[in-house]
């Protein structure tokens, strides 16, 4: 399943395609649960059928709490599939001057079972 989230003010551009999982904006949607629960059915049908390997890029700008949440949800969705034998690469983007957005991806890395790289930019 194929899904392909144009970015706007308020919501990150979200693509799912085989071997592919990209992210990237701001994430502080008013309805947190309608913008993410179609990308959390999207995942699920995702590792129902998943490609061997798979790259997550993922660069946030800003994150409410609401869409942390939802985050890690969904990056635990994958997790199952990582878990069966499946393979990710997750590269989480920030910006280096952004230590909210590291601290993220720092909390991520201790808790899921994918690995993580942390990947500074120096914008």
């Amino acid at each position: 399943m194929n899904l392909n989230i144009k970015e706007t003010k308020t919501t990150p551009a979200i693509t799912i395609e085989h071997g592919k999982i990209f992210i990237k904006g701001r994430s502080i949607p008013e309805d947190s649960a309608g913008f993410y629960n179609p990308v959390l059915e999207a995942c699920e049908q995702y590792i129902s059928s998943p490609p061997e390997h798979t790259e997550i890029d993922i660069h946030l700008d800003y994150v409410n709490s609401g869409s942390k949440k939802y985050l890690t949800n969904m990056l635990t969705i994958l997790e199952r599939s990582y878990l069966r034998g499946f393979t990710y690469d997750l590269i989480w983007h920030y910006d280096e001057d952004d230590e909210a957005i590291l601290d993220l991806g720092n909390d991520l890395k201790s808790i899921m079972k994918i690995p993580i790289t942390l990947c500074g930019i120096n914008e």
